[in-house]
């Protein structure tokens, strides 16, 4: 048995924590994908480990509701705008995908930071 238990999670953390999973992992398979499939794989290989290193916070700390993790997991959203501003061919697909992982953020904001 482990001395540290991870906290009992109630639907609405795991909801958000499902659809930050999904998210990230669809995003590191996208940009996987354009690394082979268009010219500038550079650009792309740094989007892919951007979005692996947020996924691998996601499957681990952030599930044990480590209030670091959930404050590092930010940078996802925001790392997804920030192209979408310079590019209107980007915008709405990543607009909306950052806007889906604040809903995940949100959803599990109150187990992330209550006492256990």
């Amino acid at each position: 048995m482990s001395a540290t238990a991870a906290p009992a999670q109630n639907t609405r953390f795991k909801v958000g924590w499902i659809i930050l999973v999904i998210l990230a992992a669809l995003m590191t398979l996208n940009h996987i994908v354009l690394i082979f499939a268009l010219d500038d794989p550079v650009l792309f290989i740094g989007y892919t480990a951007f979005n692996l290193y947020a996924l691998i916070v996601i499957l681990i700390p952030f599930r044990r509701a480590e209030k670091w993790a959930w404050l590092a997991t930010w940078i996802l959203p925001i790392g997804l705008a920030l192209p979408a501003s310079t590019d209107p061919d980007l915008a709405i697909f990543y607009y909306s995908v950052a806007g889906l992982c604040v809903v995940g953020l949100l959803l599990s904001l109150r187990d992330s930071f209550s006492q256990g």
